[in-house]
This record gives C-alpha cells, sequence and structure tokens, in this order.
C-alpha cells in the first residue's frame, strides 16, 4: 500500500464518520453505530496503508488496533465500538432485532466515541488530509 491508497481510506472514514452523525438526526440510530464503526476501522486501514503495511481484510477493530500500538484511551473507545459491526446488522446475533437496540443517546455514544479516536489519533493521520486551498 501506498499514501494514495492511505489518503483513500481515510476521505472514505471521515465521510462515513460525517454520515454517522446524519444519521443519528434522522433517527438512523443503528446505522450511525455501524457508520460509527465503520469510520474508525477505515482509520485504522489508513494508519496501517501509510505505514507501507497491507491492509488486512477484516472488520475487527480491536485487532486492526493491536498492530498499530495505540495508546490505552484510543483503546477504549475502539473497544466500544468492536461490536457493533454485527450487533447493529444482524438479527441473530443477539435477542433483539438491531434497530430496536439502538436509541439516540446509544447512538449519539458510538458517535462520539468514533469523534474521539479521529481526535486522538489526528496527528498520525494530519499528513494525509487533502490541503486546504484558500481561493
Amino acid at each position: 500500500m501506498n499514501r494514495v491508497a492511505a489518503a483513500k481510506w481515510l476521505k472514505q472514514a471521515l465521510h462515513d464518520l460525517e454520515m454517522a452523525g446524519r444519521n443519528v438526526g434522522i433517527g438512523g440510530y443503528d446505522t450511525a453505530a455501524f457508520l460509527a464503526h465503520q469510520s474508525v476501522e477505515k482509520l485504522l486501514k489508513a494508519l496501517l496503508a501509510a505505514q507501507g503495511r497491507a491492509v488486512p481484510k477484516t472488520h475487527f477493530i480491536d485487532e486492526l488496533a493491536g498492530q498499530l500500538d495505540l495508546p490505552p484511551e484510543v483503546q477504549v473507545h475502539i473497544d466500544g465500538l468492536t461490536a457493533d459491526y454485527m450487533l447493529s446488522r444482524y438479527p441473530d446475533v443477539s435477542d433483539q432485532v438491531p434497530y430496536e437496540q439502538y436509541d439516540e443517546a446509544l447512538a449519539n455514544e458510538k458517535v462520539r466515541a468514533a469523534r474521539s479516536v479521529f481526535a486522538l489519533l489526528k496527528e498520525r493521520y494530519a499528513d494525509l488530509m487533502p490541503e486546504s486551498r484558500d481561493d
């Protein structure tokens, strides 16, 4: 992988994070949780790609995080999002239908956790951000 690929992963991660927040606003609480997870997954894959490492084909963000030597304050947010890849989508993972498991408060918590991961790791991906132009 290279920096171009890493920048693509990051761009999609930022989009997913934005869409997670928007879904809270329209009552798509399960979708918000899923997209919060996805945004962090893609951010971690961007960081791996930026290091020239292969991007694993996995959705387990705790495993991805383990490859990046992240500080505990990041890991706690990742741990809180890990299960949402499955719980927010598949009705056979728990006793409840996925959309019935999430409410506004929980969805907001998931989006806040994802935003915290981005904020805490900003120094690691800042150089992948497109430069803003003053036109």
